[in-house]
């Protein structure tokens, strides 16, 4: 019997989904459990497994194009199996009888490559990306995939296990005049925000912060064996702000703001990928140890590109931190259907004013709030910022 293949809806919020390879060609055997295609959506690319054994009997949606959820892309059934029926693609239910038992793929035997042809899908796309910029040569690992094919899993499990790598020399990286394709992922991203740019009314307050607090509930944890960052200890912060702000907690939708019942913050990350925004869920709920274990799981995971569609969903809030760069303030784009944006700076000795007029060099900060000023007027922005510094700046706020 054969196993209709079809477009899987990775994430609550997921509709269409882009082919972004087969990594079986028609007529090879498939491994049930075995990485079948790349699948690229506005957010992430993620590698789906195959839902059974046998042979890739017909591919009906190619790699580049994009279809919705439940469409027949695939099929997969023994050798000499009648598909005709099936063969004309279109969408189908995603129900448990879609998916057929598994077929022995020992029973077959994949296609023959023409004389002198090199092998096909040797390696994933999201391998190749991930071994180029660790300076590993491919050739030296031994894929887990279809006809041995080299995955993204095999490059994070020899980098974790192997020798250290020197980056990738200049020469062998994209030098002046090369021509570089934008990923869909990436296609998608900046039309969003070319978008959000150009018709969110976005409006900018900066304000700088203490940060003599935060150093020393840093510094503390650190003498306890802890591991915080400043972005936890702000993550914190916000969280609490936005439980008694609402509004900058919202979501704009057509001509109705939706004030959200969670807290759930997006943190930019930079990723092989690209830029991914995971999203932490409940912030407020959370103490700081929690929120510092959850940031590090989903920005490891997006570095690493294990990110769930619904990882990446849900946001009601993004914070962007450029300060491990020695940024020391910059403006964001929102992230719509948000409202606001907080773009924090690095943290840096300034020369400030003490009480008695006496100068001194304490550590600070500057945190940028940008708001959609068809929700959030700029008294209210500067409320909620001002709450946010005083949060920042008292321990028995922060703790």
């Amino acid at each position: 019997m054969a196993t209709e293949v079809i477009m899987p809806k990775l994430g609550l919020t997921m509709e269409k989904g882009t082919i972004g390879a087969w990594l079986v060609a028609e007529g090879e055997v498939v491994a049930k459990g075995k990485p079948l295609l790349e699948v690229v959506t506005d957010k992430v690319t993620m590698e789906v497994e195959a839902q059974a054994s046998g042979v890739l009997r017909k591919i009906l949606v190619p790699a580049g194009e994009e279809v919705p959820v439940s469409t027949l892309v695939g099929i997969i059934g023994t050798a000499d199996e009648e598909i005709g029926g099936l063969a004309g693609g279109g969408a189908r239910p995603q129900t448990p009888g879609a998916i057929a038992p598994a077929v022995s793929p020992a029973a077959h035997a994949p296609a023959p490559l023409r004389e002198g042809a090199r092998p096909r899908h040797r390696t994933s796309p999201k391998a190749r990306k991930m071994a180029q910029e660790s300076g590993l040569e491919l050739g030296t690992l031994l894929g887990t995939g279809p006809g041995g094919r080299v995955l993204s899993a095999d490059v994070r499990t020899f980098l974790s296990k192997g020798p250290a790598r020197p980056p990738a020399s200049p020469a062998a990286l994209p030098g002046a005049g090369a021509l570089l394709k934008l990923t869909r992922a990436q296609q998608v991203t900046g039309q969003r925000l070319t978008a959000s740019y150009q018709q969110i009314p976005h409006i900018h307050i900066f304000m700088e912060v203490s940060g003599v607090w935060l150093q020393q509930f840093r510094e503390g944890y650190r003498l306890q064996g802890r591991k915080i960052s400043y972005n936890d200890l702000i993550l914190k912060a916000v969280a609490k702000a936005l439980v008694e702000f609402p509004r900058l907690n919202s979501v704009l939708r057509g001509e109705e703001v939706h004030l959200m019942g969670e807290v759930n913050i997006g943190v930019a990350a930079d990723t092989p990928q690209g830029l991914l925004v995971p999203v932490i869920r409940r912030v407020d709920q959370f103490g700081v140890e929690e929120i510092a274990a959850q940031c590090a799981r989903l920005v490891d995971a997006a570095r690493g590109g294990r990110l769930s569609l619904d990882d990446l969903s849900g946001g009601t809030f993004t914070i962007s931190n450029l300060g491990m760069f020695g940024v020391s303030h910059f403006t964001a784009i929102i992230n719509p259907p948000q409202v606001a944006i907080l773009a924090v700076g690095a943290m840096e000795k300034r020369v400030v004013v003490l009480d008695n007029d006496a100068l001194a060099a304490r550590p600070c900060l500057t945190l940028n709030l940008a708001v959609d000023h068809r929700v959030v007027d700029g008294a209210l922005a500067a409320r909620f910022l001002q709450r946010l510094k005083e949060i920042l700046e008292t321990p028995g706020l922060l703790a």
